[in-house]
């Protein structure tokens, strides 16, 4: 009996000493918290916005520091002691400005630290090494004279440090690429510019300049708006071209088979313009840094002029506005199948169909300036020739959404279409473009 209760003791003294040793290592808990760096940081701006997410899931978070140490001496960006109801995630927004905090350019170590609730107050640190750069790059205009019209071209002259690492010129909502150039001795920067055909005097234009770690500079660049209108046209559609149009669309896209003519004429007009000119876009960003062409562009010969660059259209079937659409190019039509000639010289950037604008060569100038020929009936170039100003590409046509035989001609300017008109003018190339790559930046 004795031996029984003994026994009994025993196992109840075990099993009170496991319940006891799992409650200290319960309470008593090992885990560190984990600190994760949304990005990976390597500069530090004169503005840097970090993310830091902290994660303890079992004691909860009690406390955070971030810093920077520089030179042994350790410079406080954010700290905190958190509340013991819990706080087991904690996600941190911080804004580094290395100016507020004294600290210098160069080197330093960013530095996380963590505390969390458990009575052992576990503790971990991560550190990465970044460098401080908090000093915008200089920039400067160097052309004085800017006198555009809605819808045209403009060609800006600047200067920017070396530490710039992406420089142009920022139009309302649009940056348009640098091109590196030298005037004389003086190594300096181009822009050509697309002028919105809607520009007010109050819309926003200056040359930027970005670094490495982000720092940007701005120099204001007035623009001298001349007065201009765009034509507004109605162009009125019968049921052979909708359903001519309807039924060439569909034999490329079988998606299309189920809609009505007038939802393709829809779709057409809309989305596919939309996608159209995307692809457009991006197509013209592989241009060369070099200028290819030289002197006044060419204007396909004895052709009349159709419609003009900015005509406002609204299409009309059966009385009923069925869509709207602005015409980025000049319509010019001689006789059918009249030979097409690269207005200037340049490499191919493309030379296939491209739905609305059907069989469509695009010819890169350099520096961003392209032209484009499109509604082509056959095509002579392919993708990546270099072709010489007057060179015979193609033959004029109706195929995509043309009516009839005629070639659409735009010009364009890092993807966007701006008036063919200035670049078949060459007083209006001399006087904005020559002049200032002369070493006039007036």
């Amino acid at each position: 009996m004795a031996k029984s209760g003994s026994k009994l003791i025993y196992v109840m003294g075990v099993f009170l000493i496991g319940i006891i040793t799992g409650g200290i290592f319960y309470y008593l808990e090992w885990e560190k918290p984990q600190i994760r760096l949304a990005d990976d940081i390597e500069i530090i701006s004169a503005h840097k916005d970090i993310s830091i997410t902290l994660v303890d899931m079992k004691s909860g978070l009690r406390s955070y520091r971030v810093s920077l140490l520089q030179e042994d001496k350790e410079y406080e960006v954010a700290q905190a002691d958190l509340p013991l109801k819990g706080t087991f995630e904690k996600k941190l927004d911080i804004e580094i400005v290395p100016s507020k905090l004294n600290i210098k350019d160069g080197k330093a170590l960013l530095i996380v630290h963590a505390v969390d609730f458990s009575p052992l107050k576990n503790s971990v640190s991560i550190s990465k090494e970044v460098s401080i750069d908090s000093v915008p790059p200089q920039v400067a205009l160097i052309s004085t004279a800017h006198y555009v019209n809605p819808g045209g071209t403009c060609l800006v002259l600047y200067s920017a440090s070396d530490d710039a690492v992406v420089s142009g010129v920022r139009c309302g909502e649009s940056l348009f690429p640098g091109a590196p150039v030298r005037i004389g001795d003086i190594s300096c920067y181009l822009s050509y510019v697309a002028v919105p055909m809607d520009i007010l005097s109050s819309t926003p234009v200056a040359v930027m300049a970005r670094d490495k770690a982000s720092n940007e500079s701005m120099a204001e660049v007035s623009f001298y708006v001349r007065d201009r209108g765009f034509r507004k046209d109605k162009v009125n559609l019968g049921d052979s071209f909708i359903n001519g149009k309807a039924s060439q669309f569909r034999m490329k896209a079988p998606s299309l088979a189920e809609k009505t003519p007038l939802q393709i004429f829809a779709y057409l007009n809309e989305t596919l313009r939309e996608e159209n000119n995307r692809m457009i876009d991006s197509i013209c960003d592989k241009t060369d840094e070099k200028q290819l062409w030289q002197g006044a562009f060419l204007r396909m010969k004895n052709a009349a002029t159709m419609a003009l660059f900015g005509d406002r259209r609204t299409y009309m079937y059966k009385g009923a506005a069925i869509g709207e659409s602005i015409h980025r190019g000049i319509d010019l039509a001689s006789v059918r199948q009249a030979p097409v000639q690269a207005a200037n010289k340049g490499r191919v950037l493309f030379a296939s169909d491209l739905g609305i604008y059907g069989n469509t060569v695009i010819i890169d100038h350099g520096q961003g300036l392209a032209s484009l020929y499109a509604h082509l009936s056959v095509i002579k170039v392919q993708e990546g020739q270099e072709v010489d100003k007057g060179k015979v590409i193609a033959t004029s046509g109706a195929t995509g959404f043309a009516g009839g035989d005629h070639l659409h001609f735009s010009m364009l300017v890092h993807g966007v279409f701006v008036d063919p008109v200035e670049w078949w003018d060459a007083h209006w190339i001399q006087d904005n473009v020559e002049l200032k790559l002369s070493g006039n930046p007036g």
